[in-house]
């Protein structure tokens, strides 16, 4: 009888901390990936990204600003040489914006964005950084049970900053699929 119960407790202690690494899984990947930014392991710190995904979330969030910033300014809807400037613009924008964003979300250039999050470089001539800033301030939320989302605050009050959206790929494996950039203040028209 004694048996039972206690290979009850063993089954049940098993499964709890199971159930607590799935819970805390995302967080223990973000800070994986900031280890590994931070020991130049780019090996380990690229198996922690979606690059593809990463991609395309980049590309799409550009291409909305860059239509933003070249829809006609006129509010008369028939100005016919106003939407052919819109529409080259859009059409420009998004050429632009695809090799600009296949260059920037590199591995490379991903881990040192990382990276330049967690250190700061010192003065001089000295291109190591020297010392650690301190933690960012951030709130997390779980969407679903395959979606993590961490919000950098942006130190303004009110406002949110950088959010990077972690997605499960596997029972506990995390990679980082999105970063959205903070919307910027409407500009008064």
């Amino acid at each position: 009888m004694k048996a039972i119960h206690l290979k009850l407790g063993i089954a049940a202690l098993c499964v709890s901390a199971g159930a607590a690494y799935w819970y805390y899984s995302p967080l223990i990947a973000l800070h994986q990936m900031r280890t590994a930014a931070y020991d130049n392991d780019a090996d380990s710190f690229n198996a922690r990204v979606d690059y593809p995904r990463l991609r395309a979330s980049a590309k799409a969030q550009l291409n909305a600003a860059m239509h933003e910033q070249v829809k006609p300014r006129i509010d008369d809807g028939n100005d016919v040489l106003a939407k052919a400037g819109a529409d080259f613009g859009k059409m420009l924008s998004m050429v632009i914006s695809d090799q600009v964003i296949d260059t920037l979300v590199a591995p490379d250039a991903v881990l040192g964005a990382f990276k330049l999050g967690l250190v700061k470089s010192g003065g001089g001539s000295r291109s190591t950084p020297d010392t650690v800033k301190p933690d960012p301030k951030y709130t997390s939320e779980r969407v679903g049970l395959n979606t993590y989302i961490v919000h950098l605050e942006s130190g303004k009050p009110g406002v949110r900053g950088l959010s990077l959206v972690m997605e499960r790929h596997g029972f506990a494996s995390w990679k980082l699929a999105e970063v959205r950039l903070p919307t910027p203040a409407a500009a008064p028209n």
